[in-house]
């Protein structure tokens, strides 16, 4: 061991050979500098091994020299008392932080010990073992219908389908417009092709100049015209002005020859009676007490719960002073409880469309939604919903719908609320009457003066470039176009094969007064309800 001599044992500081294993000699300086405090150890030189710091060997054989020198060694040992106390609050900071951590982290797995974790969410399921509600169902339904859109944006039945939507959807015409995007854009081109469509049926006697004989020779069933008029009221458009046609009134004179064609099915009878009720057009008393009298002694209608139903619901429609006055109430009350005593042990009332009928009766009767009738019976209708999503087919599962969102084709006036739809984007879409002549004999439109027409879905502002490209697109299997672009604008090359021909032929521009206009396709810009035509003809 060495050891440390106080300044009393020498005053000159000077440090005593050892020989080898006494300690050796050490010196220490304590001295105070400006609160530094440093300690001095220096070891003595020439220690050998066994020898006297006077360089004379003894003991030990003479040995060697363990160390010829040594160097003197400072060892320095600092510490500032600020320092210190840092050095000590942040370790006392480490240690809070980590000791506090500790006992969040038992807190933390104490309290998670005593949570409920909720059961991870079941897989929708579809079919006889469905897990799923009348609402969800409906949802699910409405979309796949969505799906089911042609490229024109209609529907294999399209007014049926726009009904349907606008009951069980209204969102798809009212919240999803407001905002201007892309659904509400399909909302008003599906309208626009619903309109096309019964122009189309409708063009066959739209020269006729006769009220009457017009109306007469439109030869559409009523229950067809029925679901049409009942669209057109969904849409919030005028069924007694559609093009200046009165839809209303051509659908009174189907009813009256009703019963002449051999076609006396009161399920449509029954809705045509309801498109009139929506539309606020006149119901004939005499219809009335046809229905009436052809109630069976059981209650029901020929054809079942179907016509049963329908009845029901188009009775139902009438306004109380009109009930009052054709006495109704009881052939409803008959007709409701011969509907109830139909009712099977699984909900239903027959198949899922009948069941949809069913539900629409007992609602239009005053049953409260929620009743259990009304809950079992969406129920087993839910049971068959297809794993698509549908039921069935496309007409099919826009029947159902209205039943799945509890509402009746009674409530279609009701729930079109047009004060609230936005009226002015409908004005963002016209309809142009686009018709091809031809003077050219010898031509693909086989004779001179041939005309067809087509009615053509497009923005507003459209070019009649733009309108010939919607043509093609929309009615792709008459109208073939060949187009070409210059430094003058674009220009038609051919339709339907008849080309151009320089100096000889020609396809002219007829605006609706039928006479030509020197401007290009890219210039000529129709309005709403246009008719335009270009005539096939010779260079004069």
């Amino acid at each position: 061991m060495a050891e440390l001599l106080s300044d009393s044992d020498t005053s000159d500081h000077e440090l005593r050979p050892l020989k080898w294993g006494s300690s050796p000699t050490l010196h220490s300086e304590l001295q105070r500098d400006h609160g530094l405090y440093t300690t001095k150890i220096t070891l003595a030189p020439h220690i050998r091994r066994g020898g006297a710091s006077d360089g004379h060997s003894e003991g030990h054989g003479g040995g060697f020299d363990f160390m010829d020198s040594y160097t003197d060694t400072e060892y320095s040992y600092q510490r500032h008392s600020t320092r210190t106390i840092i050095a000590l609050i942040v370790a006392i900071v480490i240690v809070a932080a980590i000791l506090g951590a500790v006992l969040f982290s038992m807190y933390v797995f104490n309290e998670s010990s005593n949570i409920e974790v909720p059961p991870t969410k079941s897989p929708l399921v579809l079919g006889e073992n469905s897990t799923i509600s009348t609402e969800q169902s409906l949802q699910i339904a409405s979309k796949w219908l969505l799906s089911q859109r042609n490229a024109q944006y209609g529907w294999s039945n399209t007014p049926q389908v726009l009904v349907a939507l606008r009951l069980s959807r209204p969102d798809w015409f009212l919240d999803e417009s407001r905002s201007l995007g892309m659904q509400e854009m399909n909302t008003q081109l599906s309208i626009k092709q619903m309109n096309t469509e019964l122009l189309e049926e409708m063009l066959p006697v739209a020269d006729r100049k006769e009220h009457e004989v017009r109306y007469k020779d439109l030869r559409m069933p009523a229950g067809h015209l029925a679901m049409y008029v009942n669209a057109i009221v969904a849409a919030c458009q005028n069924p007694q002005d559609f093009h200046k046609y009165d839809m209303a009134f051509s659908l009174e004179k189907d009813m009256d020859s009703f019963a002449d064609e051999g076609n006396n099915n009161y399920y449509y009878k029954s809705l045509a009676l309801v498109a009139l009720c929506n539309a606020d057009s006149r119901m004939q008393k005499e219809i009335i007490d046809d229905i009436k009298s052809a109630q069976q002694s059981d209650g029901g209608f020929q054809h079942g719960i179907d016509a049963t139903s329908m009845v029901v619901v188009a009775l139902s429609c009438l306004s109380p002073s009109k009930r009052r006055k054709t006495e109704v109430d009881g052939t409803i009350t008959d007709a409701v409880e011969y509907i109830l005593r139909e009712k099977r042990d699984d909900g239903s009332f027959g198949s899922e469309l009948n069941t949809a009928n069913a539900v629409q009766a007992l609602l239009a009767a005053g049953l409260e939604p929620e009743s259990p009738a009304i809950n079992e019976a969406l129920q087993s209708i839910v049971r068959k919903q297809r794993q698509d999503g549908s039921y069935g087919s496309v007409s099919q599962t826009a029947r159902i719908l209205p039943a799945l969102a509890k509402k009746t084709y009674a409530d279609i006036k009701k729930e079109s609320d047009c004060d609230v739809t936005p009226t002015t984007l409908t004005s963002s879409f016209i309809t142009v009457h686009l018709s091809l002549r031809s003077d050219v004999m010898g031509s693909n439109n086989d004779t001179a003066q041939k005309s067809v027409t087509f009615d053509v879905t497009a923005e507003s502002g459209s070019s009649l470039t733009d309108i010939l490209h919607n043509t093609e697109e929309q009615h792709g299997e008459h109208f073939r176009l060949r187009a070409e672009g210059g430094s003058w604008g674009s220009y038609i090359v051919s339709i339907n094969e008849n080309e151009v021909v320089a100096d000889e032929k020609y396809w002219a521009i007829l605006t609706s007064k039928d006479t030509e206009t020197s401007l290009g396709i890219d210039d000529v810009r129709p309005q709403d309800g246009d008719r335009i035509t270009l005539l096939y003809t010779y260079v004069t």
